[in-house]
């Protein structure tokens, strides 16, 4: 008997570089599908889209069940695309990091889905330097669209709420952080992690990888316990938590460091295989 129903992953930090745009190292790549030949069913959890996983992931990793995307503000199928949880900011919540966003000029983007499930971005700034326009490129998806202030994107009585909002937190004039300001201004009741060093988050009450995790279990009537997650920063936290195990990275942050069952090596070191070789590969050869 397998020691896990499902294996959960992390992608920037964990599979994936978080700086630049790379494929997934062919060791990692082939103890994924090794797991997946063993019968150990393999899945993403991420604060990226549905439409990244399904067109822009670096690497074809075979996946066949339904992925945790957006901080886990939606679960889709990463073949057809067919979304089976969305979950939105409410709208007057998201008006209010609108006008907080357009008052202070913050780098931001407002994500929507729209009724085919595809994601639409919008942003309010470009990189001032080639190199992090291709860092934006890379951190925040594409394709994006600019705009002037996003209070217009949500003007409308009824307006379709985005279903996250996330801020650039790098350079900014004072050397501002805007995780605590965000969550001393939104939080409770909204959501808000550092999914990145550069990069604050804002998703509905409630809504993260954990949340997730345990709605993709319900949908798939596995038991939470009986998942192994990996994964490497604050995002990945609750992930960590909810999983039978959590593993970290060792790339990752103390603090996530003191949630997991297990440290893995490192991104560079390719310690998601070390990990999946260890605790599902192994005890399977016994």
């Amino acid at each position: 008997m397998p020691p896990f129903d499902l294996v959960v992953l992390d992608l920037d930090g964990t599979i994936l570089n978080a700086y630049k745009r790379a494929r997934i190292s062919q060791v990692v790549h082939d103890a994924i599908e090794a797991v997946q030949r063993a019968g150990v069913p393999v899945t993403i959890g991420t604060g990226r889209t549905l439409d990244y996983i399904r067109h822009s992931l670096p690497g074809d990793l075979q996946l066949t069940h339904p992925v945790i995307t957006t901080q886990g503000a939606v679960i889709g199928d990463p073949i057809t695309g067919n979304v089976l949880v969305e979950i939105s900011l409410p709208l007057d919540q998201a008006r209010a990091i609108a006008a907080f966003v357009d008052e202070h000029r913050y780098p931001t983007a407002f994500y929507f889905n729209d009724a085919e499930g595809r994601t639409q971005i919008y942003q309010n700034a470009r990189g001032d330097t080639p190199d992090e326009e291709e860092l934006l490129h890379h951190l925040l998806g594409a394709p994006a669209a600019l705009v002037e202030s996003f209070h217009p994107l949500l003007a409308a009585p009824h307006a379709h709420p985005p279903i996250k909002v996330v801020a650039f937190n790098h350079n900014l004039p004072g050397d501002i952080d805007l995780l605590p300001e965000y969550q001393r201004r939104f939080a409770p009741p909204l959501t808000i992690t550092r999914t990145h060093e550069w990069l604050v988050e804002t998703t509905a009450a409630g809504v993260d990888k954990g949340s997730g995790l345990r709605r993709l279990c319900e949908l798939l009537g596995i038991d939470v316990r009986r998942v192994l997650a990996i994964g490497d920063s604050d995002n990945d936290i609750p992930m960590l938590q909810a999983a039978g195990f959590g593993i970290a990275m060792g790339n990752a942050g103390d603090h996530v460091k003191a949630v997991a069952d297990w440290i893995a090596p490192t991104l560079d070191e390719e310690g998601a295989a070390v990990a999946l070789q260890q605790w599902i590969l192994d005890p399977l050869e016994r």
